[in-house]
């Protein structure tokens, strides 16, 4: 909440910004598709969960790979340009950095000069604890802590339910970890990836219909079997099966949230032909058949 601290007659308050959550969603793009939004009132975080495309956040020109977060300044110009061949599904969680906490919350953001938020004097921004320029960094999609808080307040949020309190604590929550991500910078992700891996894991993402045993993986990087395992075990901390399998049960469980598609074409895409061994597969990486997790989710 925002506290007024007087420090004796005659002196000025010091006034400490009272940041909200104000929304939150989803996105899928198209191939190639474009999206311009003229000034948008908040700070977003943008987190790009597949695919790439481009960013052009006032006036200057940023690639957008899948793993990649920005952190961007209030009233913000920005362009989407999805890639043509990957288009980016990305998240964006709108804060505003000083919500007078007087005034009934809603869920919604002003997008141009011409909405009726624009501009309100309840809506500020103000110094946060990443300050108030552009920050970015990185994730590891499907695994780690801001991944799963970004899931959380994104599928949680409700537009049509404003609660206040709630959604300040899911702004404390974000910045937290938005400052815990700057300061790990740059022990990981794929910013620092070699040019190799970040081919690999691109070739990985785009392939996931068809085999990739490790042999298939090192012919493609041009290196050995031995030098596969090296590099994932140096960056990923794990197996390149193990990854490979992270980014199959990723891709099946946004088909499922996201498309009608029968289970028997999900498992195609993710490359497991047999409809009873996906699920198996499945159920072992999230604990739930594809259709319990289905009507769990629903369709976004």
């Amino acid at each position: 909440m925002t506290i007024s601290i007087r420090r004796g007659p005659g002196k000025n308050r010091r006034h400490i910004p009272s940041p909200i959550v104000a929304y939150a969603n989803w996105f899928q793009f198209g191939a190639s598709k474009h999206l311009a939004q003229p000034r948008v009132e908040s700070r977003m975080l943008l987190s790009v969960h597949r695919g790439s495309g481009a960013l052009h956040i006032n006036g200057r020109t940023y690639p957008a790979r899948c793993g990649s977060w920005f952190f961007l300044p209030w009233a913000h110009t920005i362009e989407y340009v999805a890639d043509t061949s990957d288009p980016f599904f990305v998240g964006g969680i709108h804060i505003i950095p000083d919500h007078d906490p007087r005034i009934p919350v809603r869920n919604w953001v002003a997008h141009g000069s011409g909405d009726a938020l624009a501009g309100v004097p309840y809506r500020r921004d103000a110094d946060l604890s990443c300050g108030r320029g552009l920050r970015q960094g990185s994730f590891e999609p499907g695994r780690g802590r801001m991944n799963a808080l970004i899931h959380y307040l994104i599928e949680s949020f409700q537009p049509e339910r404003p609660d206040g309190s709630r959604q300040r604590r899911a702004a404390e929550w974000l910045m937290e970890e938005i400052s815990i991500n700057l300061k790990q910078a740059p022990s990981s992700g794929s910013e620092i990836l070699s040019p190799t891996l970040f081919r690999l894991e691109t070739y990985i993402r785009q392939n996931l219909h068809r085999p990739l045993t490790i042999p298939i993986l090192a012919k493609t990087a041009n290196c050995s079997v031995a030098g596969i395992h090296r590099m994932f075990q140096l960056v990923r901390k794990q197996t390149p099966a193990k990854w490979v399998a992270a980014q199959r049960t990723e891709r099946a469980a946004h088909l499922l949230r996201t498309t009608s598609l029968p289970v028997q074409e999900v498992a195609r895409e993710v490359g497991i032909a047999d409809p009873f061994q996906f699920s198996r597969f499945f159920k072992r990486h999230t604990g739930y058949s594809p259709r319990s997790y289905r009507r769990r989710q629903g369709i976004l």
